[in-house]
């Protein structure tokens, strides 16, 4: 209770107390102190301080000796507190004692740590203010003054009796009581107290991952650690001072290590571009957040106030470090947002408080490389950049050359560019990463051939919307995002069938100006990304003009300024849109969609239409699959037939190409010789290609030069060393196995014609050589029973029941693979291409993409009809048994024939055991193999891919299995 400036005697102080009255009251001298305080009898008597009571002052001499007083001696003490060390601005101890003005309380036990923050606030107070003002008369909660009783307000030196009561002891009976017990409890100290102000700043400092006089950094852990260990705060004791001190502790290191990374920029040159762009988001991250927390520190003047200030802010900081800590062992771009994504995705769910300012630094890092995306579908130029990425193999691009192997060939290495799915984001499914590589690398193709197409114009692009890809946060913006690239796409449409009908004059854009580079752009960004952060522990934060505005433009930076006092303190707005993980897809998805459906029509176009790839397909099914009847006539000929000329070298003999066969199983040496291959089989490709097509004008130059399409040749097969020696015996099954057909398609029409598709073409062509032979072979045992001298006649004959079962068997595996497993398979394809073909000639853009839906959908489809015929010609690794089953029969007729020549030699007897060995041979492997055709499901007569392709193509799927057919066909009556 507040008193006034005179005494009041004893009795008096036992009454009732009234206040005295300041100005209008008066004291009584000692005459009337006797009398009533309450009475109003002396109320007309003048107080002893009235003017007209004091007496005149006598005029007191003037030295005139005196010395003049300097202007210093008229200043006030508070206008040096601006040039006062600030060191004693900190009271880093309680052996500094603060200003006797105050008197420590028994009642409040927080007045000494607010007496010593009300020291700094005093200091810190302008001593403009006006006070005159209603607000000064307003206490100041930071300064409050202890109270006062009668018996200090009577007596200056009187002190105050210790209380009884311990809870009115304050932090002086706290520390007190933990200094008994370390007595007791035989400890030396019981912590070095320390006071609150100063350590609540250093304690701000740690969190910040600043050191300060009690913690430190340690050099060889990378972390923060207390440079006094037995520290605390008065009042407060030490198990709990470091359990506050080591939540603040890790936030100080976290932040440390993310501030190291932000400003690790010595490897720049080598380091990835998502990592630039990580950085630099960190950085900027890093600076609001020390703003923020250095505008909270004034009002920060408890141990749990700065505890409470960085529970939420070390959330975010390990976040970060978390991040941080992952992305330093990535090994390219695709891997560094991958993991990204992931704590992202984590961190948004788990701190909703968090997800806004987490899904920006996901936007921010995918930047570049929805940029290289960009680049590789056509949505804005090639740059250099661009180009050094796709060769580094930095990128989900891998490039390989490789040389024509062709002697004499001047042209360049041909480029192929190979998936790497270990280098694509994880978060993309694996049919959008494989679209958009196609994209890419569909566009390519098309540029080569038309490097003025429109949809590799950025001129044309540019008019028609030109789209950028970029990550949407709501609904409503990705529905944005659809309808633009609605526009895009139909507006580019108009072009292609403009530039498809002849009108390629495209006018340029209105606006003279140039397109901005993009390259450029993100050049700049990650520049500034690196010139973001320059922090340290002695400057904090810096001055710099430059380096405030470069953070003051960065998008994290307007984000977290909206933010400022909100982001720490409260959670952030909601926002409706879809999940983080499921953002980047929604948004890209429409723009990679549009672009990819416009490069496969021009693409189609331009193979159906420049390139005529449908007559290159015709071409391999004619000769690769031996489609073509006077070529697999001339062929069989030419190979097996004992009536033609031999074409081997004999001295003495010329020989002539006209009517010279090779004559497998009626000759002793074999392989034939490289010469007598070309003699036998020259002009035979070509006379039956030429026969069946008038060529063009235009090639009559390779019609001279008998040049095929595709150099389209027999060739001899590349072979182990165990193939060559099967290859050498004439009487074996594999002996033809040399022999091949060379088809190199242009690389234009590689895009359809894959070199997986002509290796499958190959191994059908070598299964089919053995069909042809094996349908000769047939034919000519059944010749023998027609000799004179032969006892075909005789029903008790096994040579007669084995030529009639051999031949059976034959032709109806010959009949089954040319006409179901080639013949039916086949005319599906055709009518997709049919379709595809009529659609391009009306300028469909809609209905060709029906049909094909995408080159690499035709080109899917297109080996998986290769696949359905290896699949039915038993060539599959689900049915290896069933083909070495199938090529021991083989091998047991052929064996059997020289035995039926024979017997129309009159050999008949001598041979008549061994054949009626081979014979029931013959008829086990016949019974084994149907009964492995019985055995195989309905439901499985297709293969996998084959059954997904006619599915997607909309393909009638056969109602029986294929190898029904065959069954069928073999077993008449349950022969077997």
């Amino acid at each position: 209770m507040q008193r006034g400036q005179d005494s009041i005697p004893n009795s008096t102080r036992r009454k009732h107390f009234t206040p005295l009255r300041f100005g209008y009251g008066h004291i009584m001298d000692s005459g009337d102190q006797e009398s009533d305080p309450f009475s109003s009898a002396s109320l007309w008597r003048l107080s002893r301080f009235s003017v007209e009571a004091l007496r005149p002052l006598d005029d007191l001499p003037w030295n005139a000796g005196l010395p003049d007083i300097s202007e210093s001696a008229f200043t006030t003490s508070f206008e040096k507190f601006d040039d006062i060390d600030p060191i004693w601005k900190l009271n880093l101890s309680t052996d500094i004692e603060p200003p006797e003005s105050s008197v420590h309380s028994s009642l409040d036990a927080s007045i000494d740590a607010q007496s010593c923050v009300s020291v700094e606030g005093i200091q810190e107070k302008d001593t403009d203010d006006d006070i005159w003002g209603l607000d000064s008369l307003r206490p100041d909660p930071g300064s409050v003054a202890p109270l006062k009783s009668w018996e200090k307000f009577e007596n200056r030196s009187f002190q105050e009796p210790v209380s009884a009561y311990f809870s009115e002891s304050g932090v002086g009976g706290f520390d007190a009581a933990l200094a008994d017990i370390s007595r007791k409890k035989g400890l030396e100290v019981s912590g070095r107290a320390v006071r609150e102000a100063a350590f609540v700043r250093s304690l701000l400092r740690l969190g910040l991952g600043w050191s300060s006089p009690f913690f430190r950094c340690n050099p060889k852990t990378m972390k923060l650690e207390k440079n006094i260990p037995d520290i605390r705060v008065s009042g407060v004791s030490q198990s709990i001072t470091d359990t506050i001190v080591e939540d603040v502790l890790r936030c100080g290191t976290n932040m440390q290590n993310v501030r190291n990374f932000a400003r690790n920029v010595q490897t720049k040159s080598k380091d990835l571009s998502s990592v630039f762009t990580l950085r630099g988001t960190v950085a900027v991250i890093i600076y609001h957040f020390e703003r923020q927390i250095m505008g909270h520190s004034d009002s920060i003047i408890t141990m749990l106030q700065a505890a409470t200030l960085f529970h939420r802010c070390g959330d975010l900081i390990q976040a970060l470090a978390q991040i941080v800590n992952a992305t330093e062992k990535a090994s390219s771009d695709a891997e560094v947002i991958s993991i990204v994504m992931d704590h992202a995705a984590f961190l948004a769910q788990k701190f909703g408080w968090m997800e806004n300012l987490v899904q920006e630094i996901v936007v921010r890092v995918t930047e570049p490389w929805l940029g290289f995306i960009e680049g590789w579908i056509g949505l804005r130029p090639e740059g250099p950049a661009l180009n050094d990425l796709i060769v580094n193999g930095k990128t989900f691009i891998q490039v390989e050359k490789y040389d024509d192997p062709i002697k004499f060939r001047t042209r360049p290495s041909r480029i192929e560019y190979a998936y790497r799915g270990d280098h694509m984001p994880s978060f993309i499914p694996h049919d959008q990463a494989q679209l958009i590589f196609e994209s890419g690398k569909s566009l390519r193709l098309l540029r080569k051939s038309h490097p003025h197409h429109p949809i590799g114009r950025h001129d044309v692009l540019a008019r028609t919307g030109h789209l950028h890809m970029h990550c949407a946060t709501t609904w409503t913006e990705i529905e944005q995002i659809q309808r633009k690239a609605q526009e895009y796409e139909a507006n580019l449409r108009a072009e292609i069938l403009r530039y498809h009908k002849g009108d390629s004059e495209i006018q340029p854009t209105d606006d003279g100006s140039a397109p901005s580079d993009p390259a450029a752009e993100n050049n700049e960004i990650v520049e500034k990304a690196f010139n973001l952060f320059d922090i340290d522990g002695d400057n904090q934060t810096s001055d710099s003009a430059m380096y405030e505005k470069t953070l003051s433009e960065n998008k994290i930076s307007d984000m977290l300024q909206r933010t400022r006092g909100e982001m720490i303190f409260s959670d952030s707005e909601t926002r409706f849109g879809p999940e983080l993980a499921s953002e980047l897809y929604l948004s890209f998805a429409p723009v990679i969609a549009s672009q990819a459906q416009l490069i496969d029509f021009s693409c189609l176009h331009h193979l159906f239409k420049e390139h005529d790839v449908r007559h290159h397909l015709n071409l391999q099914w004619r000769f690769q699959l031996l489609g073509d009847g006077s070529f697999a006539s001339r062929l069989s000929n030419s190979l097996f037939d004992p009536e033609m000329e031999s074409g081997e070298r004999k001295s003495g003999v010329v020989r002539s190409g006209v009517h010279t066969g090779l004559r497998l199983g009626n000759r002793d040496n074999w392989p034939p010789a490289s010469s007598e291959l070309r003699l036998v089989l020259i002009g035979l490709l070509g006379d039956c290609y030429f026969s069946e097509k008038e060529p063009d004008p235009s090639d009559k130059a390779s019609t001279q030069d008998n040049e095929l399409p595709g150099g389209l040749s027999f060739a001899i097969r590349e072979l182990s060393s165990e193939e060559i020696e099967r290859c050498r015996d004439p009487n074996a099954i594999e002996a033809l196995d040399f022999l091949r057909l060379q088809y190199k398609p242009s690389e234009t029409l590689e895009a359809l014609i894959t070199p997986r598709s002509l290796s499958k073409y190959d191994r059908l062509f070598k299964h089919s050589l053995r069909l042809l032979r094996m349908v000769s072979v047939v034919k000519g045992i059944v010749r023998d029973s027609t000799v004179r001298d032969t006892l075909a006649g005789d029903t008790r004959n096994v040579f007669q029941k084995f030529r009639i079962d051999a031949q059976h068997f034959v032709l109806a595996i010959s009949d089954y693979c040319f006409h179901v497993g080639i013949g039916s398979t086949w005319s599906r394809f055709q009518s997709t291409l049919d379709k595809i073909e009529r659609c391009l000639n009306r300028g469909d853009i809609d209905g060709t993409l029906e049909a094909a839906h995408s080159v690499p959908r035709l080109r899917d489809l297109h080996e998986d009809i290769l696949d359905q015929m290896l699949f039915a010609f038993f060539l599959s690794k689900r049915h290896t048994a069933a083909a070495k089953l199938l090529d021991n029969i083989f091998s047991t007729i052929l064996a059997f024939s020289p035995m039926s020549k024979a017997d129309g030699s009159g050999l008949r007897h001598e041979n008549e055991g061994q054949v009626l060995h081979l014979y029931s041979m013959f008829r086990k492997q016949v019974s084994t193999f149907v009964a492995y055709l019985r055995s195989l499901e309905s439901g499985k007569g297709a293969s996998k891919t084959m059954v997904k392709s006619a599915a997607f193509f909309g393909l009638r799927n056969e109602p029986t299995s294929v190898f029904e057919h065959l069954r069928v066909r073999l077993e008449v009556k349950d022969y077997y």
